[in-house]
């Protein structure tokens, strides 16, 4: 994927496969690229313009009969990856946009590799990383990577570690079956939170990951994760922030959590709000090194939520500013 001066490329915009249209940087290859569209019937118009543009770079072998020379093409490929292009609209957001989409290693640069775990996965390592990790728990909806913008801003230089929960409901992904919205299938619980203790066990072998330095940040359902996660493998967490967090478990669990410390953060407007503390006495009754406070937000995230959770990590020293 890239943008070139030379060849065609097809607008990625979702549209029916009938009314498709395929536009180029110059004119030259338009006919070629758009006569098989258009014998096809799938083709609704054709342009070429001589402004660059993202796109997708169309080729078919032989590659130099198509594109030019053969420096013509290493030339192109070199110049893939070094420039992210944000449309006008959102250039408020190109930070957050960047740090949520996934980084890649150019020819000859240091790669990452990444190791076949239970769990979808994906990293965002800053430039100058610090060592602490926060473990990103999305919420209902989410996925990978719908953390990472909150959690980039929280600890800059943190290395971030987003995975995507495994449950879905009407196709969205969540962590664990609901039955109704406050009641939840207790044994899918106890089935994800073991197969999250392996996949947390295995990226922390995998990728060289210090469990000193690890922070989960969970936020509704990954928040719900999270403290489920705490109850039934103790040991697994030792530091974790809840944002909008309630008790998922019926059944809480007699366990150790003496040295875990916990953030949790409610929304006084927030309809599951008055959840929360039930599941915040749990945690100071088992030992936990409990903060808790109700801001002024309803379910959804504000800037209070990361203030305060700067301010918490600062003072646990998980993370550097």
């Amino acid at each position: 994927v890239g943008r070139s001066s030379m060849g065609a490329t097809m607008n990625m915009a979702p549209r029916s496969m009938a009314s498709w249209a395929i536009w180029g940087l110059s004119t030259d290859p338009m006919p070629r690229a758009a006569s098989p569209l258009r014998k096809a019937g799938t083709l609704s118009s054709s342009r070429g313009s001589a402004s660059s543009a993202p796109g997708l770079v169309i080729v078919n072998p032989p590659y130099g009969n198509r594109i030019g020379d053969k420096k013509q093409l290493y030339s192109l490929y070199a110049a893939l990856g070094q420039t992210l292009r944000i449309p006008p609209h959102m250039t408020d957001r190109a930070a957050d946009l960047a740090a949520m989409l996934p980084q890649f290693a150019l020819p000859g640069e240091e790669r990452r590799p990444m190791r076949d775990l239970p769990f979808v996965h994906r990293f965002h390592t800053p430039d100058d990383p610090d060592g602490s990790v926060l473990l990103l728990l999305h919420g209902t909806g989410g996925h990978e990577a719908s953390l990472m913008p909150f959690a980039r801003r929280l600890a800059p230089r943190a290395t971030l570690l987003g995975v995507r929960g495994r449950a879905t409901e009407e196709g969205i992904a969540r962590w664990f079956r609901r039955i109704t919205p406050t009641r939840f299938d207790q044994a899918d619980i106890h089935a994800e939170a073991q197969a999250f203790a392996a996949f947390l066990e295995g990226a922390v072998a995998g990728y060289g990951l210090d469990p000193a330095r690890i922070t989960a940040l969970g936020y509704s359902n990954g928040a719900n994760f999270a403290a489920a996660l705490m109850g039934l493998h103790p040991g697994l967490l030792q530091r974790a922030i809840l944002l909008r967090p309630m008790a998922a478990l019926d059944d809480l669990p007699d366990a150790d959590l003496g040295g875990v410390e916990v953030l949790s953060l409610s929304g006084e407007r927030d309809p599951y709000g008055r959840f929360a503390p039930r599941l915040e006495q749990w945690l100071a009754a088992r030992a936990a090194d409990l903060t808790a406070e109700v801001l002024a937000a309803g379910h959804e995230l504000t800037d209070a939520d990361l203030a305060r959770a700067g301010d918490w990590l600062a003072r646990t020293g998980a993370a550097a500013a």
